[in-house]
């Protein structure tokens, strides 16, 4: 979570990284609170149980389609930087909503003209 990072090297969770255990427990409380709610809700435990695993499967695809889209705007940012190599520009260091891969990744998609 409050990572030190030293002024001449990023940590693990860089921009545009996402951070699977971070992730994992959200998953999991997510599922808990389904399951207790579908559970105080229709009273069973079966179709509790079928609810979760269905909101489980639903989780798991949007988290492989985030990793996904990540991926492509990393290959992206790549063939870009490549394409600027001979123009110097000052380093930009990234501002406190660009620390975390998916809320800058969605910022950036919604409002694409913000600095």
């Amino acid at each position: 979570m409050g990572e030190i990072v030293d002024d001449r090297m990023w940590s693990r969770r860089s921009v545009g990284q996402m951070y699977f255990p971070q992730f994992l427990v959200g998953m999991v409380a997510t599922l808990l609170v389904i399951l207790g709610w579908t559970y105080t809700s229709t009273g069973s435990a079966w179709a509790a149980l079928g609810w979760t695993v269905l909101a489980a499967v639903i989780l798991q695809a949007g988290y492989f389609a985030a990793v996904l889209w990540l991926v492509h705007g990393e290959t992206r940012v790549t063939d870009e930087t490549k394409s600027n190599e001979g123009t110097a520009s000052p380093a930009k260091l990234p501002g406190p909503f660009e620390r975390d891969g998916i809320i800058q990744a969605l910022i950036s998609r919604l409002f694409p003209r913000l600095p």
